[in-house]
């Protein structure tokens, strides 16, 4: 079984090793080794699954609190690390705890007065008192009342209403920015210079569907600063390519979002000032990127992370590595710079090969890896698709019904679940009113859960993640995680147009 697949085993190497005490100031980047819990959302700490026969009021689940954020919300009412929360709101877990807490939490938000925002949590704790001998300890129940914030009824609503966006997406863009580095980039744990093109793309991104572009907004300086680091180092590693003979190549991940990103930022600059800007030779690079994809193409059609043969885990071309390629493609060629169509053909072709019958996309085209169909990639996949302009091929419109029919599925994906939940979103996007009331239908909660207090967004465990027992949202930093979903929340306000393409 394969561990990791988007950004490799190197990382491993390259870890952040620092302990998280029970109460804790929060930090910026959580590092590498950080166990995988459940956010709190804005109440403030991680906690992990509980489920016992001895829970108070007939409760089925429960949320084991095992760290709580100094000066937040939960915190500030009482919240320890250890306490387990059984209830919220009047009720207490039945079927899953960290979703029914966020029922609670919206309807609080949803409040019109300030004395009723509150998510009020049932709370058994353990006290230990004395010591040695003497060491005895009580169990009791409790109620901690956590104020909220007041958001109106939109607050509530399947989408999130128009105050509570506004809101995280101030608050969003300011800790982004407030993360980028003396050198444009933004920080990250894993692969050293892909993963910092990559990073700073996304948050580029989010940067520009905030409002901004090169030239001008709030965060104008902050998206050139990026556009500049991605100019100078995308598609390039000069680091750890090899390791005991084995390849680490993954210059691909950073010519497709470096791509995407660089093609957003020419689209949206005045020409004029471009030419006299730090990016005047954007368009050059534009079209370096596009051959430095085309040339790393396999004969086969498909991506590996990098060109050089098989990787350190012994294999070469891997789907999802299309998707993203394609879609900057796609996203070059409609700024106005040309691809070779017959490449482009070959390329779409490994992904016709990597799609069962269903629409359904598989992680490749080896025995038996068709079949491992997931929705993230085939949204991916139907995303590459529409930034090619493909959306009357018969297999996009399969993927996107694949898309609609798993959307619920969102965050299942291969050990990245967010990157799966804004591919997911680009579809449900595109496909329609209807498919994208549906996407927040099924994911509202879960986008509610991952919001934090200081305007960032944090990642969550899956099947997946604990199967494998990594999960590089985590790893990735909240960098990673908050970009994504301040896109996902712009989308129709035409966050990403180049990779989005028209939608319905």
């Amino acid at each position: 079984m394969r561990t990791l697949r988007l950004i490799p085993a190197t990382a491993v190497m390259l870890l952040w090793a620092v302990s998280w005490p029970h109460v804790q100031a929060e930090v910026k980047s959580p590092p590498m080794g950080v166990p995988d819990r459940y956010n709190l959302s804005v109440i403030g700490g991680k906690a992990e699954d509980y489920c016992g026969d001895a829970l108070p009021e007939n409760a089925k689940r429960a949320l084991h609190v095992k760290t709580v954020v100094a000066e937040w919300r939960g915190a500030k009412a009482g919240l320890m690390a250890e306490d387990v929360i059984y209830g919220a709101g009047g009720k207490v877990f039945e079927k899953n705890a960290y979703l029914e807490l966020a029922d609670a939490i919206e309807a609080a938000e949803s409040q019109t007065e300030d004395a009723k925002a509150q998510v009020v949590l049932k709370v058994q704790r353990t006290e230990t008192t004395g010591s040695g001998k003497t060491t005895k300890s009580t169990t009791r129940t409790l109620e901690v009342t956590v104020a909220m914030r007041v958001f109106g009824e939109g607050a509530g609503k399947t989408i999130p209403g128009a105050a509570l966006e506004k809101d995280i997406l101030e608050r969003g863009a300011k800790w982004l920015a407030g993360e980028q580095q003396a050198d444009g980039s933004f920080f990250t744990t894993l692969s050293v210079e892909n993963g910092l093109v990559v990073l700073t793309s996304i948050a580029g991104m989010a940067l520009m569907a905030a409002g901004n572009t090169a030239e001008e907004g709030k965060y104008s300086a902050h998206v050139l600063r990026a556009a500049e680091f991605v100019m100078e180092t995308v598609g390039v590693q000069k680091k750890f390519k090899m390791i005991d003979g084995k390849r680490y190549d993954q210059t691909n991940w950073s010519l497709g979002y470096g791509g995407l990103f660089l093609a957003w930022v020419y689209e949206r600059a005045d020409k004029k000032w471009l030419g006299k800007s730090s990016l005047k030779r954007l368009k050059n690079k534009l079209e370096w990127v596009r051959d430095r994809i085309l040339a790393n193409m396999e004969d086969s059609g498909g991506f590996a992370a990098g060109p050089g043969g098989p990787n350190a885990l012994g294999y070469v071309e891997l789907e999802v590595m299309s998707n993203f390629v394609l879609a900057s493609l796609g996203a070059i060629k409609a700024v106005g710079i040309s691809v070779d169509d017959k490449k482009l053909e070959k390329a779409v072709a490994y992904v016709r090969a990597c799609a069962g019958e269903t629409g359904g996309v598989g992680y490749s085209t080896r025995p038996g890896e068709i079949r491992q169909q997931e929705v993230g990639r085939t949204a991916g996949a139907a995303n590459a698709f529409a930034a090619l302009g493909l959306t009357a091929d018969p297999l996009y419109d399969r993927m996107q019904k694949f898309v609609q029919k798993h959307v619920a599925r969102a965050f299942g994906g291969h050990s990245t679940p967010t990157m799966h939940q804004l591919s997911v979103a680009i579809a449900s996007y595109r496909a329609g009113p209807e498919a994208w009331e549906e996407y927040w239908r099924a994911q509202r909660r879960e986008f509610t859960m991952v919001r934090s207090e200081d305007g960032a967004f944090s990642y969550r465990p899956t099947e997946d993640t604990k199967r494998l027992n990594i999960n590089l949202d985590r790893d990735l930093t909240r960098v990673w995680t908050t970009a994504h979903w301040l896109l996902i929340l712009r989308l129709d306000d035409g966050a990403v147009p180049l990779w989005v393409a028209k939608p319905k």
